[in-house]
């Protein structure tokens, strides 16, 4: 089971950048979704510290962007689903507030990189 759960989410994290996130979504079940959108998460965060140096603005674009996905996800749940699909994007939409929320609080605190440990 994990080494099939391994090989969805690889396959999943390939198709994250080929294909539009409405269509991403429908393709894999939960759990696959969800982690592999809180790596992505991750990724951007990761990208816009390390863009800090060249762009002072850096991590207020990565907070921008990850209100234009929220917000996107909002739109959707607001159509035509079908339960499964409607209980994994509420899923999504929490975590991506939370997640949105963290950004900020980085933001707002002026953090630019993470102590070495």
């Amino acid at each position: 089971m994990r080494n099939s759960l391994r090989d969805i989410s690889k396959k999943s994290l390939k198709k994250f950048g080929e294909i539009d996130k409405e269509s991403w979504l429908a393709e894999d079940p939960a759990m696959v979704t969800l982690l592999i959108n809180n790596c992505s998460w991750v990724i951007n965060v990761e990208k816009g510290f390390n863009n800090i140096p060249s762009d002072k603005n850096a991590l207020q674009k990565t907070l921008q962007k990850q209100s234009d996905d929220l917000t996107n996800l909002i739109k959707m749940v607001q159509g035509d689903l079908t339960k499964p699909m409607r209980q994994k994007i509420m899923c999504l939409i929490t975590m991506d507030a939370h997640s949105r929320d963290i950004i900020e609080k980085l933001h707002e605190e002026g953090v630019k990189k993470a102590d070495e440990f």
